[in-house]
């Protein structure tokens, strides 16, 4: 964490001037000043903070101390009263650390004009439960929605390239996410403690960072890209005790893997050198799937070597898993290669179910 000092926060007196914009928000302006060099924000009486000009906001630091978090911004006197943000048209940039532990926010307005929001600009707004975040933004900085406990409903720009660290870190509600094709690489902690069930990564990740879908406990299924070359160490650590996960790897290369992909988490086995709890046992409900033109080499690695067991192939060539065990269902007529009818399937191999080529596969 970054601790900054701050030389005092001003408190400014009440005014009885009404708005008189043509901005959506209205009321008597109780605070004013600028956060900008062409940026000013009015405050109201109902607590809804207006920003509004021409360019940039202000990058603000946060203050931690044992009575209190908060921003340096000039409207930190209220942070636990506001309500409402509106950015209008013309702001470009949303400045670090603007919004830090705005604990009563619920509404947020971002406008086309923005192209950046900066670092820990939304972090613990605890109450705020969606966002939307437009297009025209290009970069979001670290950890700027994280401990954001309620928020449930975000998205992604089309044209964010990289995911930054922590930038939704510890997001507990935050249970769905569309990661874009445009994303290149996603930060280590970025989606640390979501409730995430499901993760798709495009085509396009070459990297996913360390602890990057850390404890996000309630994961089901992974599928990882073919661009992926690099998984850093523990981007998926969580406690699988008495849970199942399937990770299904695209890429057709092997992926260099540093220290581990999951790791089996258990209070009960922890000894004094675990002192993080990281048990040496892997659960056998984790199944990894790789091409299976793959298989031997992900098999053959020392970076793989701790999934041995875990590992199965799956052809990429078209050809259709079956799921849901091994048994041939009673509709089906299936043959190996060699012509001959079975009547139970073995898993990993291919056979002619009614007319078409499978592969099987285990799948509880």
């Amino acid at each position: 964490m970054i601790h900054a000092q701050a030389d005092g926060i001003a408190t400014l007196k009440s005014s009885n001037v009404a708005m008189t914009s043509n901005s959506a928000v209205s009321g008597y302006v109780i605070a004013s000043g600028s956060c900008g060099k062409n940026v000013n924000y009015e405050l109201y009486d109902d607590y809804t903070l207006r920003i509004f000009g021409k360019g940039a906001m202000y990058n603000y630091n946060y203050i931690y101390t044992p009575q209190r978090m908060y921003s340096d911004a000039p409207w930190s006197s209220w942070d636990s009263k506001i309500k409402s943000v509106v950015i209008e048209d013309g702001v470009t940039r949303i400045g670090a650390s603007a919004f830090y532990c705005f604990t009563s926010l619920t509404e947020v307005n971002i406008p086309n004009s923005v192209t950046s929001i900066g670092r820990g600009a939304f972090r613990y707004c605890t109450a705020l439960k969606k966002i939307y975040i437009p297009n025209s933004v290009t970069s979001i900085g670290a950890y700027a929605f994280a401990e954001c406990s309620s928020l449930a409903e975000v998205n992604i720009p089309d044209d964010i390239e990289t995911i930054d660290e922590g930038v939704f870190c510890e997001c507990s509600s935050l249970a769905h996410i569309d990661i874009p094709n445009s994303v290149t690489s996603v930060g280590r902690y970025a989606f640390c403690g979501c409730s995430l069930t499901e993760v798709i990564i495009p085509d396009g990740v070459t990297s996913i960072g360390e602890c990057a879908f850390g404890w996000c406990d309630n994961l089901k299924y992974v599928k990882i890209g073919k661009g992926v070359t690099v998984i850093d160490d523990f981007a998926f650590f969580n406690d699988y005790t008495n849970k199942k996960i399937e990770i299904e790897i695209a890429a057709e290369t092997l992926i260099t893997l540093l220290d581990g992909l999951v790791i089996h988490y258990d209070h009960h086995e922890a000894s004094t050198s675990e002192a993080f709890g990281f048990s040496n046992s892997n659960p056998q409900d984790i199944i990894i799937r790789v091409p299976d033109t793959m298989l031997d080499d992900y098999r053959n690695s020392e970076d793989w070597s701790y999934y041995k067991e875990q590992l199965n192939g799956y052809s990429s060539t078209g050809i259709r898993p079956v799921g849901n065990g091994l048994s041939a269902m009673k509709a089906d007529v299936v043959y190996d290669l060699q012509g001959r009818r079975v009547t139970e399937m073995q898993p990993d191999r291919i056979y002619i179910v009614n007319g078409k080529k499978v592969v099987s596969k285990f799948r509880d």
